[in-house]
């Protein structure tokens, strides 16, 4: 039998999981709960059979997603050890991250840039691609690239990866001054600067011709159709309109996890 946990939800299917547990706490009608039941049950299996039916995890985001789990991020943030307070439910999905790997390896793509890192558990899957050469990541937490970097170094994954630490928005001019493009963009960092660290991408052409931007987070919640439900939702409501009416590109935007967005430039 599949059992739920209730909890503050971070994607759509979360979020209609915590609307049916509360419809089916409240209704005493067999037929109306077997029906709720049934649609929870389909709905909560959902993520958990595509995690399962996904590709498995190497050994260091085995190793990442273990120490993710186990560092003490509230009190990181309290005592100021992190820049901010994080969490765990911050990683990707194992589903994401094939996606991911699955795009750079459909694409043949030789170089990343990953804005926001978090613990590095995208960063890894990026390293892992066969035709992956660099991954350089924009990370503004020295404590965040720390965390990474000693759980890189010495495996095949860190001779791939570049750490730049600082606000995305510094780095970002410097990289366009050493003349520097990429393949494929992954933004996942502050939610606010995502149309400026998107603009400058396009504007300074820091990605080659035929490139990708991808942005997670994009359906955030499902708090933005059929129309905002928070400040949240309605800032990638804009967001995804912006894109979408960008004769530069052109825009997919797929439910996997919370939202991803892929941009292919024209």
């Amino acid at each position: 039998m599949t059992t739920h946990q209730s909890m503050p939800y971070h994607t759509h299917n979360e979020m209609l999981i915590e609307y049916l547990e509360e419809a089916l706490s409240r209704n005493n009608d067999p037929f109306v709960r077997k029906k709720l039941k049934r649609c929870l049950d389909k709905v909560a299996g959902l993520e958990y059979y595509l995690e399962n039916v996904s590709p498995p995890e190497t050994e260091l985001q085995k190793k990442l997603y273990a120490d993710t789990l186990t560092e003490p991020w509230e009190e990181h943030g309290h005592n100021g050890t992190c820049m901010f307070t994080y969490c765990w439910e911050m990683l990707s999905t194992r589903h994401s991250t094939q996606f991911l790997k699955s795009i750079t390896e459909i694409g043949k793509i030789e170089r990343v840039l990953e804005i926001g890192m978090f613990t590095g558990y995208s960063a890894a899957i990026f390293c892992d691609s066969k035709f992956v050469k660099e991954v350089v990541t924009l990370e503004i937490d020295p404590f965040l690239c720390n965390f990474v970097k000693t759980r890189f170094d010495g495996t095949t994954e860190g001779k791939k990866l570049r750490i730049i630490e600082g606000p995305a928005l510094e780095s970002l001019p410097k990289l366009k001054e050493n003349g520097e493009t990429f393949d494929l963009v992954f933004i996942d960092a502050d939610k606010i600067n995502y149309m400026n660290y998107y603009n400058y991408i396009m504007d300074n052409n820091l990605i080659g011709p035929n490139g990708l931007i991808i942005l997670d987070n994009t359906l955030w919640k499902g708090e933005l159709f059929p129309e905002p439900e928070s400040d949240r939702g309605k800032l990638f409501r804009e967001i995804n309109e912006y894109i979408r009416n960008d004769e530069r590109v052109i825009q997919v935007i797929l439910q996997i996890g919370d939202g991803i967005s892929v941009v292919r430039k024209k």
